[in-house]
């Protein structure tokens, strides 16, 4: 597919010839550039130009998509919306720079690391390795209960329903990924909690009376939507209904597991990549969401934002940029 094209603009009484690329921020198109000279490309040339990657046109489209912000941030500065925004770039430049395995290779390492990673959170033990092994090799883990293995499986069946589903955060979305999470575990899979005698292990915080999950539930939903559509930040307001959610904790087991699935839908339908939290990442993910129980949002966001940003991913997308620059470089002397 063709991924630019070549333009003269006449200065002076000479053309100058540019390679362009169009970039839509929201309704507008705008155009970014490099100069390729005076002479124009011949055929070959000018199909080796436009349907090669190039990386000063991919770096000047970012900027140029940063350069109009499109959401306004309440609680995150100027440059942490940037960095935060500049993810939505992620993926689309791996799947220009990187080859197909290369990238599947990325994705399937992430994805392995996440279901690790989500699991733990809530106690489970298997290693990286042996999520990779159960899920990709077959291979069961020696001196591992069937519980901690079905909650890997499980995770992995409820993050491929979510995959596929592109409609709104609904009750019947939320339940049939709690159904997933925890089938074979819990019979009470489908249900909201009927019992106000549970809380969340080693916090003093109230969760919501049962009596009243629906209600609040269906609110903090209804105010995700509206807030961002009047122009809120997404990534922001997925972070703030996840707080929500877990508060709210409208089921008697496997709250964490699905309301990271929901933010994961939440921050996927507004191009953003997911936030991946690992094993080693536990206590500041905890850490975060304490800091807004107690109210404190501005302090929650920013981890969040912090977690997203230690992502693997973010040091490749870097390293791409640096690698791609420098070959370009060396290229043209």
């Amino acid at each position: 597919m063709k991924l630019y094209r070549i333009e003269a603009q006449t200065l002076k009484g000479s053309a100058i010839y540019y390679l362009v690329k169009s970039v839509r921020v929201g309704d507008t198109v705008l155009k970014v550039r490099v100069k390729l000279g005076y002479s124009k490309p011949d055929a070959e040339a000018e199909a080796q130009l436009t349907y090669t990657p190039n990386v000063d046109l991919e770096v000047k489209a970012l900027e140029k998509r940063l350069s109009v912000a499109s959401h306004r941030a309440q609680y995150l500065t100027t440059d942490e919306q940037n960095n935060v925004e500049e993810t939505r770039y992620w993926i689309p430049l791996f799947k220009l720079f990187l080859s197909p395995s290369e990238y599947e290779q990325v994705e399937a390492l992430h994805e392995t690391e996440y279901i690790a990673g989500t699991t733990a959170i809530e106690g489970n033990t298997l290693t990286v390795q042996q999520v990779d092994d159960l899920l990709h090799k077959g291979i069961s883990p020696q001196g591992k209960s069937l519980r901690e293995q079905l909650e890997v499986t499980n995770a992995e069946r409820a993050t491929k329903y979510r995959q596929g589903y592109v409609g709104r955060v609904t009750f019947p979305f939320i339940k049939r990924l709690h159904s997933l999470v925890l089938e074979n575990i819990n019979d009470q899979a489908v249900s909201f909690r009927r019992i106000d005698s549970i809380g969340i292990v080693g916090e003093d915080y109230a969760v919501a009376p049962a009596i009243q999950i629906e209600s609040m539930l269906g609110e903090a939903i209804g105010d995700y939507y509206a807030r961002v559509k009047a122009g809120a930040n997404p990534f922001e307001e997925a972070v703030i209904f996840h707080e929500r959610f877990e508060m709210i904790h409208p089921f008697i087991d496997g709250n964490g597991r699905v309301g990271r699935e929901v933010m994961r839908h939440m921050l996927a339908r507004a191009g953003y990549p997911d936030i991946l939290i690992g094993r080693e990442d536990r206590e500041r993910y905890i850490d975060a969401l304490r800091a807004g129980h107690r109210g404190d949002m501005g302090r929650m966001v920013k981890m969040f934002s912090e977690l997203l940003l230690m992502d693997k991913r973010a040091k490749l997308f870097r390293e791409i940029l640096s690698r791609r620059r420098a070959r370009d470089l060396k290229g043209s002397l």
